[in-house]
């Protein structure tokens, strides 16, 4: 039977103390970035019922009318590295709330990745509406990864019932490159808002 010796016990113990100190930090940085958005108040926005397209490398990808995006995953680089990016819309029963809907996001999130830990939860805007936000936090292996997750309940113009509408990020969160992809994050989703 292994007994660690009391030099393994110390570096245990000083890299549980490194990990707890830059999550603390990562928590205070959102926890200004919450301040921030806080201070303006959102314009609810409503979704349009259009074809969907999207742009890349210049080129813009239009679909016919009658097909609309439920699920867009894709993988973006910045500086050479790597961040997930998911944008998931579904439509709701009556009787769903956003509180409902959201806890629905994270029993799927757990799903996928049992070790999630919460960061923290609070309420936020997507599109200028009532939204939902969770940090979080797992490993891929050995790797550490942080993410945002957002979700809202969005009025669709000229229908009755809203849609459920989540956006999230997962990033390599020791990489220098990617320590202001939160907030970076944030704005762009800001950006729905803007039309």
């Amino acid at each position: 039977m292994y007994k660690p010796s009391i030099y393994d016990r110390i570096a245990a113990k000083r890299a549980a103390q490194e990990e707890a100190a830059r999550l603390a930090k990562l928590a205070e940085a959102a926890s200004e970035q919450e301040a921030a958005v806080e201070a303006a108040v959102p314009v609810p926005v409503a979704a349009l019922d259009v074809a969907s397209s999207f742009t890349f490398a210049g080129f813009n990808l239009q679909f016919p009318q009658r097909f609309r995006f439920r699920d867009v995953q894709t993988t973006l680089e910045h500086e050479g590295e790597l961040i997930a990016l998911s944008i998931r819309r579904r439509d709701v029963r009556a009787a769903q709330t956003l509180e409902q809907l959201f806890e629905a996001a994270i029993h799927a999130l757990r799903e996928r990745h049992p070790q999630v830990r919460v960061i923290r939860q609070r309420d936020g805007h997507l599109a200028g509406n009532p939204a939902k936000v969770l940090d979080f936090h797992f490993h891929a292996g050995s790797e550490p990864r942080h993410g945002r997750l957002v979700g809202a309940l969005v009025p669709v113009e000229g229908a009755q019932m809203p849609q459920w509408l989540d956006v999230s990020t997962v990033i390599d969160p020791t990489r220098p490159g990617l320590s202001q992809w939160l907030a970076e994050f944030d704005q762009v989703l800001d950006g729905l808002a803007l039309r």
